[in-house]
């Protein structure tokens, strides 16, 4: 039986103290997917195994305190068809040391340093020796909101030894720190203004931020993905009027929608669907028919609202309410 404490109101701790050492590495496997997402677990040194989770969820980002000896863990695309989940990830290493892969790139993680990673494509972590991490759960618009070319910053690690990274790594751990200590409004402006500074210090890593895109254009873009955001549910939202809405025109739009590989239309599509699947897996919103929730995301004729939905899920509204 798994050692599990309740040892705060909101905290959670189970680690694998009881299980006998022939299952603790299965267990871990089992316990890492009820806390994160559905992944597999290898170890080179199942005997003496150790693993514990602290999870605390503060509104509608998980927070969880990881610490374990040595394992490599995989998220692979039958893992991904079979779950639901659609947030991101953001692993601070608090000890050891940690490698994080995704879309290609590496990120070798030291005391201080994090990175950012999308559960809805492959992923891997592997730990050499034992390690301590601080792991948050974060809904994906909060982040696709702060960060415009998000795709191409997982996996990239952020230094948490100078400038803005430093900055967003003691801020992550301080605000972590407090949770308990902190009332509902002092939380969300907490929460709000680590995610910014975590958005900053991804955007400003050396190397990432294109040539074309200043400093100002990127401002505007995080305004301009803030005002798509609040107005999906609207039918009438098209290029047009998010231009009017941010006071410029619709050529400067696109040309700032140029390097996410995607136009402004495109991208307004994808984040309805996104909403829509949400909402269709939410078990408090089984009484709504499919039509209405798509109406609710600005969605006209149901038969191309499940045609894009299948395209972009691989699977129908109906079979993803039934998951």
């Amino acid at each position: 039986m798994a050692h599990f404490q309740q040892m705060e109101q909101g905290l959670t701790v189970i680690n694998t103290d009881s299980v006998p050492s022939s299952h603790r590495v299965p267990y871990w496997r089992d316990l890492v997917c009820d806390t994160f997402v559905e992944l597999a677990c290898e170890t080179a040194k199942a005997r003496g195994f150790f693993g514990q989770i602290e999870s605390r969820q503060v509104n509608d980002t998980k927070y969880s305190h990881v610490r374990s000896t040595s394992h490599h863990v995989v998220r692979d695309r039958s893992r991904i068809a079979r779950s639901t989940e659609e947030n991101y990830l953001l692993s601070l290493q608090v000890k050891g040391r940690g490698m994080l892969m995704q879309d290609g790139r590496e990120a070798m993680l030291d005391p201080g340093d994090f990175a950012l990673y999308d559960v809805t494509r492959p992923y891997e972590l592997k730990f050499e020796d034992e390690f301590e991490q601080l792991v948050m759960q974060v809904p994906r618009d909060q982040i696709v909101s702060r960060l415009f070319d998000v795709d191409n910053l997982t996996a990239v690690g952020v230094s948490g030894k100078v400038g803005v990274g430093r900055l967003a790594s003691m801020l992550i751990t301080q605000t972590a720190s407090q949770l308990a200590h902190l009332d509902s409004e002092s939380l969300g402006q907490a929460q709000a203004s680590t995610l910014d500074l975590m958005a900053n210090a991804l955007a400003s890593q050396k190397g990432m931020r294109s040539e074309l895109v200043s400093e100002s254009q990127e401002l505007t873009i995080r305004r301009i993905l803030q005002y798509i955001e609040d107005t999906l549910s609207d039918p009438s939202l098209t290029c047009e009027k998010v231009a009017e809405a941010n006071g410029i025109s619709e050529r400067y739009l696109r040309k700032l929608f140029q390097n996410k590989g995607h136009g402004v239309s495109e991208w307004i599509w994808q984040r309805r669907l996104e909403q829509a699947r949400q909402d269709l897996q939410d078990p408090l919103l089984n009484h709504r028919s499919i039509t209405s929730i798509a109406y609710d995301w600005g969605f006209k004729d149901t038969a191309h609202f499940s045609r894009a939905f299948k395209k972009r899920f691989e699977r129908t509204p109906r079979q993803s309410r039934a998951l």
